[in-house]
């Protein structure tokens, strides 16, 4: 009961020849070995038996190790007896293992396990009346020599010693199909059963090209490809947009063996299709199916998530070179969460909502489809069932970017502070739970401010009197996806050239929209009162101003109107005029109400920093003030000071840091 357990679980599997494992290790080990007491191949029920050589000690066998590395072995059920029975079809690998030398001991090998005595052959078949037979060069053909009989009641025999692979062509007279029986034979019987005849429709055989498969790579840039057919042929393989129209396949085209492969796809928004062909050995053409693939476009739908594809009609493949046809497909959407919960939507159609998904977590989504397509290259139409997987695509709603806000403008404070204010008129339909403003850098935005309503913004940690500073406003929705950024909104910065030109920038502060023109703006030095000097065009960025006007200093500022009629303001630019301060040249401090007092004169305004002097004539200071609205009234000492010329000294530092230095002579008289 136990062995019939043990091959039971073995029925369970077929492995490749030497499975990563401990067939692979070459240092640190000793190399068993054993032969085979018999046929290496042999069928179904059958035992296998070996002939230990190794040398070993505490010898055990693994029959169908599946390249489990040395420290599992313990745990897969092995024997000591070197022989087995095996009860499915399929290849094995056989490993010995055990101890020799004080080290580990391992040895692998393959067996072969047949239904019956059928070599591994391709053929194909033409005009209903050739066929080319290949008994291949294969290790499953390890028969010492084949038998080939045909419909017609003619043999051939394949002697041993034939080297392989042998082909044979044979012609009948014209009919649908032939039967064809191809046998190994030992020279030591096996009892293995014989197989049976095959059937070959003489139009093509069942080794006509088929794609039974094509999945695309995650990012629609690459297709790998399942073809069957003859495993002893090369094919040309087309490929094409399916906007552009087909073309047979033919030698010119790179060329393909049955198996699976890769093929590079130039556009993954297009669905991309494939036929292979080729023109056989009796000069019959062989075409495949041709298959398109299924790209979709995975987006945000509100709080949903939305997926579309290209949809393929039933009937005559759009634009093909194959004469394919389209009987049936079913399509189904695979969502995974997390990368584990699967959840499939079946039947669908393009555009699909998954109103099912919770915008707050993120999916990977496959679309696959079933196609069922006929061609009529041959007599009977050839039904092909196609698996089409498209390109795995993932949506992280905290990804997602809405569509940006456009509408807002930037405008400079009294204070130099940037206000930026801003309309939501983003066709996104979400509710939002905050927004956000960037200032613009040189290398990528900085996030300044964030708020959860909708409000203006201030930036108060610049000075829009040293720079034009641009801003961008964005926009969180529930799902946690933050808009594009709105267009940029620039402040107008104003300031003076060397030539003593008002000069200003020209970004728009009003992102997309388009400024129509600008005003050039004074203030009333006494009243602060705003007038505009001048209108410049949008291409006009400087304007002369008129002084002469002004007296200590001429204060200006730049309304821009946009296209739709917002104002935006820049700084306010001061221009500091040049100082003008002086004294009379004599005064008469007699109390008779005129000309009593001597007092400053001129441009008073700007001055931080001050200080008169007056002098006698021998140098002694009679009077010093350092408020520059103050007046002397030429007493010295309590008494009016004696009639003389006396020297005066002025100086004034300005608010811009500049200073002021006069000296001069004035007559006092009683």
């Amino acid at each position: 009961m136990r062995k019939f357990s043990k091959i039971i679980f073995l029925l369970l599997f077929s492995t490749a020849i030497f499975a990563q494992g401990v067939c692979d290790i070459k240092t640190g080990v000793e190399k068993g070995g054993f032969t085979f007491d018999g046929p290496s191949a042999v069928c179904i029920g059958q035992v296998i038996k070996l002939k230990d050589i190794s040398g070993g000690t505490n010898v055990k066998y693994i029959f169908g190790y599946l390249g489990d590395n040395a420290s599992k072995l313990s745990s897969i059920s092995s024997t000591t007896t070197p022989e087995w029975t095996f009860l499915a079809p399929g290849q094995y690998t056989i490993l010995q293992y055990g101890k020799k030398n004080g080290k580990d001991m391992y040895y692998c090998d393959v067996v072969r396990v047949r239904e019956n005595n059928k070599p591994d052959i391709s053929y194909e078949a033409c005009n209903n009346t050739t066929i080319q037979l290949t008994i291949r060069n294969s290790p499953a053909n390890n028969f010492d020599s084949y038998r080939i009989k045909w419909s017609d009641g003619s043999t051939d025999n394949v002697p041993v010693g034939t080297v392989l692979p042998y082909i044979v062509k044979k012609t009948f007279p014209v009919s649908p199909t032939q039967n064809v029986l191809v046998e190994g034979i030992y020279t030591t019987p096996n009892n293995c059963p014989a197989p049976q005849p095959i059937i070959v429709k003489m139009d093509r055989g069942e080794m006509f090209p088929r794609i039974e498969k094509i999945v695309l790579s995650e990012d629609g840039k690459e297709a790998t490809i399942t073809l069957k057919g003859n495993p002893d042929a090369e094919y040309n393989i087309s490929s094409r947009s399916i906007d552009k129209v087909g073309i047979i396949p033919n030698a010119s085209m790179p060329k393909v063996k049955s198996g699976t492969f890769t093929m590079s796809i130039t556009d993954p928004t297009k669905s991309q299709c494939f036929a292979v062909g080729r023109v056989g050995a009796g000069g019959c053409y062989e075409f495949s199916n041709e298959v398109c693939t299924i790209p979709f476009i995975l987006t945000p739908n509100n709080d949903d998530n939305k997926l579309e594809w290209q949809t393929l009609s039933l009937g005559k493949i759009q634009n093909t070179g194959v004469f394919s046809y389209l009987n049936q497909i079913t399509t189904q959407i695979i969502r995974e969460e997390n990368g584990t919960n699967k959840t499939t939507f079946t039947p669908v159609s393009s555009p699909y909502i998954d109103n099912t998904a919770d915008c707050s977590k993120k999916y990977c989504y496959t679309l696959s489809s079933k196609v069922i397509s006929t061609y009529a290259a041959y007599i009977d139409p050839n039904y092909i069932e196609t698996a089409e997987v498209s390109q795995k695509q993932c949506i992280d709603r905290k990804t997602a970017h809405p569509p940006a806000l456009t509408d807002g403008m930037a405008t400079v404070n009294s204070d130099n502070s940037i206000h930026i204010n801003y309309v939501d008129n983003s066709t996104w339909t979400l509710n939002r739970i905050k927004y956000r403003l960037y200032r613009i850098d040189d290398i990528s935005p900085i996030k300044i401010d964030s708020s959860t309503t909708l409000q203006a913004f201030t930036d108060a940690t610049i000075d829009a009197s040293e720079a034009s500073f641009c801003y961008k406003v964005s926009f969180v929705d529930k799902c946690e996806s933050e808009s594009d950024l709105s267009p940029a909104f620039c402040s107008i910065l104003l300031n003076e050239n060397e030539l003593g030109s008002l000069q200003w920038t020209s970004a728009s502060p009003f992102g997309d929209t388009s400024i129509s023109k600008f005003e050039v703006i004074s203030f009333n030095e006494n009243t602060n009162a705003t007038s505009t000097e001048e209108t410049k065009s949008v291409s006009e960025t400087s304007y002369v101003p008129a002084l002469e006007r002004f007296v200590d200093e001429a204060k200006y500022q730049i309304k821009t109107i946009s296209s739709d009629g917002k104002e935006s303001f820049s700084n306010i630019y001061t221009i500091p005029l040049t100082i003008k301060l002086f004294l009379p040249d004599a005064f008469t401090p007699n109390d008779d109400s005129i000309n009593d007092i001597l007092e400053i004169k001129g441009s008073t305004k700007r001055i931080v920093d001050f200080e008169l002097q007056i002098y006698n004539r021998w140098g002694n200071p009679v009077y010093i003030s350092t408020n520059p609205s103050e007046s002397w009234d030429g007493k010295y000492q309590n008494n009016i000071a004696p009639s003389d010329i006396y020297t005066y000294k002025i100086y004034a530092k300005l608010k811009d840091g500049n200073e002021f230095n006069k000296s001069g002579k004035i007559l006092l008289l009683k």
